[in-house]
């Protein structure tokens, strides 16, 4: 009993860790030195030889005399290029140079701006933090040759008090009180090495472990197969949650369209979509326990001790995922530029529910999902989709699009990830929900069938996702 026991449950954790990792790829960027680079020569792009690193928290830091912020911004220069001294500018949002302190650096008589100070390999440059809100996002500009004689255009980018984790109340009275649970949040997901994992993966590890843990305690104790009594609890729970999810969302999983194949029943099967029903599959797992152990008291009592250790660890790690309103993050005060080449700021949304969607082109659930996603724009359009490029160039991102057709105007580039660091995810595709006032009500790691999506947009939606608009 023990090998088949033991064979059942490794087979068990590897379905759902199949399921859970299948679309949390790692949030890295393929290679720099790609072919379309190598076409070009030994000439870098202005990204590659001039990288504006991402502020660290720890790069604020307060002057004594005067208690002014200073944030520290780094510039890493590739080796055979060089920053111009005079063309660092730093402004705030209203145009209005920012004091800053930018080091000498080596003079050098150059055949575009004559006698010069430039900068090799890096800069660092402190520059004083405004403190009216309307003076921000920062606006940083630099300009930089490579030494064979290429000059590059100045290069932009802005800097946000979100991503610098700044209040900019003006008035500490009117500062909005901090949520006693913020502390318990937890992120969306979690780096193990390569691989990012959804945090209520792990919490399903978690609880399977502790349980199955408890139950081998008690079985030994009073000599019960009280771990053969939980692993076919724990299987009853995972089928009577999806099965109670699929009810649920049954059109979404087989309309009338799909009914001619197999692909409903596919559907239905694919569990990467994360539909499950918790409190369905707890209810399942329990009912099961107690027909289990219906003639043995000392096996239903042992039982569901164990099934109660893990139930109420999914639970508290279910609520303190989705609880505190995912910490009410705000959108990014970045400004983007979509594939229309128009700049585009995420605020104009609000008044509208508004989809958030981070993708890549080497992401293989991001092109899955996008179809969907596209289908669900037409079908509800007081819904604004939105879907940011992580760390591709424009070029890669324009003959992505060629294959992959979806409104240039709400596709947006964001070279330098800042919508990743805003969101601190580590793994994409990423999807976030804003209501029409602008709060977060959910967010999905991972790849969204029409199911889930269609879960998430009753909530920022209701009217849009009403049954007449079916």
């Amino acid at each position: 009993m023990r090998p088949r026991l033991y064979a059942a449950i490794a087979l068990l954790l590897a379905l759902l860790l199949t399921g859970a990792t299948a679309w949390a790829q790692p949030l890295s960027i393929p290679s720099l030195n790609s072919q379309a680079d190598s076409a070009q020569g030994d000439v870098l792009s202005a990204e590659q030889a001039f990288v504006l690193l991402p502020p660290a928290l720890g790069a604020i830091k307060t002057e004594d005399k005067t208690k002014e912020k200073q944030l520290t911004l780094n510039w890493q220069i590739a080796p055979g290029y060089y920053l111009y001294r005079d063309q660092i500018r730093i402004s705030d949002a209203q145009g209005q140079s920012l004091n800053a302190n930018i080091p000498q650096g080596e003079t050098l008589t150059d055949a575009f701006f004559g006698t010069v100070q430039v900068f090799h390999q890096q800069l660092t440059v402190q520059a004083a933090l405004p403190t009216r809100p309307e003076q921000w996002p920062l606006q940083l500009q630099w300009q930089g040759c490579a030494e064979i004689g290429v000059c590059y255009p100045p290069q932009q980018a802005s800097v946000t008090a979100q991503q610098l984790r700044l209040s900019l109340d003006a008035e500490p009275e009117n500062a909005e009180p901090v949520s006693a649970t913020h502390w318990l949040a937890l992120p969306p997901s979690v780096l193990l090495g390569p691989v990012a994992l959804p945090t209520m993966a792990l919490i399903v590890f978690m609880a399977l472990f502790t349980s199955q843990w408890w139950a081998r305690r008690q079985q030994l104790r009073s000599g019960q197969p009280v771990e053969s009594a939980l692993l076919q609890a724990t299987i009853a729970g995972l089928l009577g949650a999806r099965l109670a999810y699929v009810a649920q969302w049954w059109p979404e999983y087989w309309g009338e369209s799909m009914a001619d194949d197999l692909s409903g029943l596919l559907r239905m099967l694919d569990i990467r979509d994360g539909g499950w029903n918790l409190w369905a599959g707890v209810l399942a797992a329990l009912l099961w326990a107690l027909w289990r152990s219906r003639k043995q008291a000392a096996l239903r009592r042992d039982s569901l001790q164990a099934l109660a250790v893990g139930a109420l660890i999914v639970i508290a790690g279910h609520a303190m995922r989705t609880w505190p309103a995912t910490q009410n993050m705000a959108l990014p005060n970045t400004p983007f530029v979509n594939a229309a080449a128009q700049t585009v700021d995420l605020s104009r949304y609000k008044g509208q529910p508004l989809v958030i969607n981070l993708w890549a082109s080497w992401c293989p659930p991001c092109k899955r999902e996008m179809p969907v996603m596209a289908q669900a724009q037409k079908e509800h359009p007081g819904v604004r989709f939105i879907w940011i490029n992580q760390g591709e160039d424009a070029a890669k991102v324009m003959r992505y699009l060629q294959t992959m057709p979806l409104p240039a105007a709400q596709v947006l580039l964001d070279p330098q990830q800042l919508a990743s660091q805003h969101w601190q995810q580590r793994g994409l595709p990423s999807t976030y929900f804003y209501d029409a006032s602008g709060q977060l009500k959910g967010m999905r790691m991972g790849e969204l069938s029409r199911a889930s999506l269609a879960e998430q947009l009753r909530v920022i939606a209701p009217r849009e996702h009403s049954p007449d608009k079916q």
